[in-house]
Formats: C-alpha cells, structure tokens, sequence
C-alpha cells in the first residue's frame, strides 16, 4: 500500500516534520497538512483525502471535535487519533466517534506504520446515530476541561509513581508543554541545604526531539522571582530573559511559571513560554500549571527520598518516615479535590 494521501493534523511542526519524513513519505505515502483543528477539517473535507491522522490537543478544535464534524457531513475517512499521555475515557469516546487507532506518543515508525497499514486496509465504520441533546448536559467547553481534567489527573499519577529523579524531570517538562499547548517549557530545582538559587535542570523547545536533562545556573528572572513569591507569575513578553533564551537556543514569547512547593517550602519552578508573537497565557493557564507543579513537587521529593534511603537504608521505618507517608497522601488527596473543583467551577 503506497501512494495514498494522508491529511496530518498536528499543532507542533516537529511532529508534523517527524510523522512526514519519518513514517509516511519513506513509505511512498504523499502528505498534506494542517496546524489546527479548523484548518484541518477544512482541508478533510476539501480535498478527501485517504487517511487523517491528527493529534488529540489542538487550538481551535480538539480532534474529538474535528471527528464529531467529519461525522456530521458523513465523511467516512479514518482516522488515527495520537495523544501524549492516553486516557481510556477518552479511547472509548474516539472509538464511538469512528477512529481506526488510537496511538499514545512517542511511538515508533513502526507502530505508526502498522496502524497506517491497519487503516486503509479496512473499511470506514459506517456512523452511529447522533445522541439526542437532553442526553448531553455538558457544554463543549465543560466537556473539554473534563477532559483536561481527566488528562492531569493521569499524569499526576505517573508521575508520583516514578521514583527516578532524572524521568520525573522529563516527564514534568512534557506535561507542561502538553497541558497548556507550551512550545517551551523548564524546569528548575533548588538543591537542598544550598542557596535558594533555582538551577535549571530539565528543557524542551520547539525543535527538540526530546527533553534535554541538564543542571546548570541560568540567571532567569522569572524562575527566581517565582521561588520567592511563591505564588504563580505571568509575562506577556520575555525581554527579561535573555540568559533563558540563550540556554534554550530558542526565541522567547509569553512566559508563565509556577513554584514547586513541598509543604511550606519552594523546591523549585516549572516555566513555560509561547513562541514569540503568540497570546500570553491565561489565568486558567497558570490554575492547570499551578496544579502540575503541585504533583511534580510531590514527585520531586519522593525521588529524592528515595535516592536517599537507597544510599543509606534505615534499619526500620522511623514514625517520622511513617508520618511523612501520610503527609504525601493527604496532599495527593488534597490535590485532586482541588482540581474537581477547578472544572466544576465552569458549570
């Protein structure tokens, strides 16, 4: 099977430039574009092609809605829907909606590959019938933050199950990018006993593959005021932050930046930038990054912990150990109300 158009939908050029090069057109597959959920159904519906394959999270529609679309006008291209952090919930919604596959990045060629093949090979599903409203009280922008909501909690849970210190960090950066549509993001750890000097330890930008786990001092204003206001900040521009950008190598727009608290205490700052030229991040924004640092700063201290222990084990759990056990649980707990709140508050 070689020569079919496939219709990429995908917000990241990187990933678009990877998927392209790597999977399809080494394939003999020809590729066409889109870099959000308007232009892509436009495009869908315009020139038919053979295959869709589109990203879950996109500006203007998110791929559920794109596909819900497509299956309003009867168009029975499939559909490959690709997501960073998967979520059952939302597998089972894209499967209802007529998806081929559901791919979880990163993926290998060849698990694109197969899932490519496995789409055009079988027939489209035919559409199911369209639910009545009463059935639906949620609005699309509720459905979306449920979503979101949905998506955060899962990360969450990953990432307090890692006790590597060196995967949390990456994951954190990931989740950053991923969570509030980012095209960089950092994050900085402050060394125990040290100074409160945040280093930078972990960075992802636009044309990097993957997180670049680092620790280094960079002077950047936003990540030191942060840590010492303890609170979330907002920029609409980046002219502070020259030495960020030239640790980055990339351009700065917008900025936005979150502590890691771990009680009473900050242990460090996850920031995020828009490319230049971009909207500045929103307060909703710095409310999802707020609740990311929370279970990244959890995470943070477990690894540490257990970097610890490991290097010198105790002979049996002390009740301040024991005690500390609990805290993480309140404080998870904690958490997760904290973020069914955040989405209810829409109703």
């Amino acid at each position: 099977m070689a020569g079919e158009r496939v219709l990429i939908i995908e917000d990241r050029r990187e990933n678009i430039v990877y998927l392209a090069n790597n999977v399809l057109k080494a394939h003999g597959y020809q590729v066409l574009t889109a870099m959000d959920g308007e232009q892509g159904l436009k495009r869908a519906l315009a020139e038919k092609p053979d295959l869709i394959i589109m990203d879950l999270n996109m500006p203007k529609r998110d791929g559920l809605e794109v596909m819900a679309a497509l299956r309003e006008r009867q168009v029975e291209t499939p559909v490959i829907l690709t997501t960073f952090y998967g979520s059952e919930q939302v597998a089972q919604q894209a499967y209802r909606l007529g998806a081929s596959s559901y791919v979880v990045k990163p993926y290998t060629v060849d698990e694109m590959l197969a899932a490519v093949q496995k789409a055009l090979a079988k027939r489209p599903r035919p559409p199911e019938p369209a639910q009545p409203a009463e059935v639906m009280p949620l609005s699309r922008q509720l459905e979306r933050w449920m979503r979101d909501m949905n998506i955060l909690h899962n990360v969450g849970k990953a990432l307090v199950a890692q006790l590597d210190l060196d995967n949390v960090l990456a994951r954190a950066v990931e989740a950053a990018v991923y969570i509030i549509r980012a095209d960089q993001a950092f994050l900085f750890l402050i060394t125990p006993g040290q100074e409160a000097r945040p280093s930078l330890r972990a960075a992802r930008g636009p044309s990097d593959r993957q997180v670049r786990l680092l620790d280094e001092f960079v002077d950047s204003e936003l990540a030191a005021y942060t840590a010492s206001s303890d609170r979330p900040l907002l920029r609409s521009d980046a002219r502070e932050e020259t030495a960020l950008a030239e640790a980055a190598g990339h351009a700065l727009g917008p900025l936005i930046a979150a502590p890691l608290r771990w009680h009473q205490e900050t242990i460090g700052v996850l920031l995020a930038a828009h490319n230049p030229g971009e909207a500045a991040f929103s307060d909703t924004d710095a409310e999802w990054l707020t609740s990311l640092a929370d279970y990244v700063a959890i995470a943070v201290r477990n690894a540490r912990e257990f970097q610890r222990l490991a290097q010198q084990p105790p002979a049996q759990p002390s009740e301040a150990w024991k005690e500390d056990l609990g805290q993480v649980a309140d404080d998870l707990q904690a958490l997760s109300e904290r973020i069914t709140r955040l989405a209810q508050s829409l109703q």
